[in-house]
């Protein structure tokens, strides 16, 4: 069987990075590629056909601990047949309808055809914009929009059980700053963090600089993630992101992102912007090279 592709190919085919390739070849002892003349890792056909199914396979909410154990023809069968597009119109009217029992099932049957990644890129993302946005239209009463969040919440919540671990690295710390009331997204970057292999402490929104600071060094975190939606303003997050960087360990990350920020701001030394969720599997790629 001969070896073609590098690690490289096999990251940019796959959609898995590079440093969850090396820890899954760690951890798990799969993939076992062969070593070329240079050290350099040297992987199959076979090898890369499976990691492609793994990670759909990923994609779909599955571990990838026991999938690696699996041979080819059942991950094969294991595949779901791609679902239908999400509508955020067909969201907001059964929102609308007041049947809360049709509505929880519709967005599980949602969470288990598309499996928990993309579910979070797919339907969630375009499901609180469209909430939003009848909201912000009168279109949607206030407990309307609660009531949606605390729905997901509860989806995402059982859905990640599986995915709760102790000792992942890095160690994130999530909260939102005084006057961020609203938590979906940290919800959506935890999620992708704890699929991404790291350890997540959450906090819930609205933490004083002093208790941000106090837990940082109490749970001893390499990052600080804050999300930001459209209601906060950009300037004040600025000002108040200046200030808690000045107060933190220049050691400890902080991660910024959310609707209420976005790249023509000039932030703070020592706080990266993470400009959409895909950036957030990237920040941790990242971080781990840096260690």
């Amino acid at each position: 069987m001969s070896e073609n592709y590098n690690i490289g190919d096999v990251s940019r085919i796959s959609g898995i990075p590079k440093d969850l390739l090396r820890m899954w070849e760690r951890r798990y002892g799969y993939p076992a590629p062969r070593r070329d003349d240079n050290g350099e890792r040297r992987y199959s056909s076979e090898q890369l056909d499976k990691l492609v199914l793994i990670r759909q396979l990923q994609d779909q909410g599955k571990r990838p601990g026991k999938l690696i154990l699996l041979p080819l023809d059942e991950l094969k069968s294991m595949l779901q047949p791609e679902p239908a597009d999400f509508d955020p119109s067909e969201l907001v009217s059964r929102l609308k309808s007041g049947e809360i029992s049709d509505l929880r099932q519709w967005l599980q049957k949602q969470l288990l055809a598309f499996g928990l990644r993309s579910f979070i890129h797919r339907v969630m993302v375009p499901a609180t914009g469209a909430v939003g946005d009848a909201w912000s239209r009168d279109e949607l009463a206030t407990y309307e929009e609660h009531l949606f969040t605390e729905i997901m919440k509860g989806l995402v919540r059982q859905s990640l059980a599986e995915h709760y671990r102790v000792g992942g690295e890095p160690r994130v710390m999530l909260t939102t700053l005084t006057g961020e009331k609203h938590s979906m997204g940290l919800l959506m970057v935890e999620a992708l963090l704890r699929m991404g292999g790291a350890e997540v402490i959450p906090f819930g929104p609205e933490m004083p600089f002093g208790d941000i600071q106090e837990a940082a060094v109490n749970h001893r975190v390499d990052v600080i993630g804050l999300s930001f939606s459209a209601n906060f303003k950009g300037d004040d997050a600025l000002v108040m992101l200046s200030g808690l960087r000045q107060m933190i360990d220049h050691g400890i990350h902080i991660w910024v992102g959310g609707a209420g920020l976005d790249n023509g701001y000039a932030f703070p030394e020592g706080v990266e912007h993470l400009a959409d969720l895909h950036a957030v599997e990237r920040a941790l790629a990242e971080w781990r090279r840096s260690i």
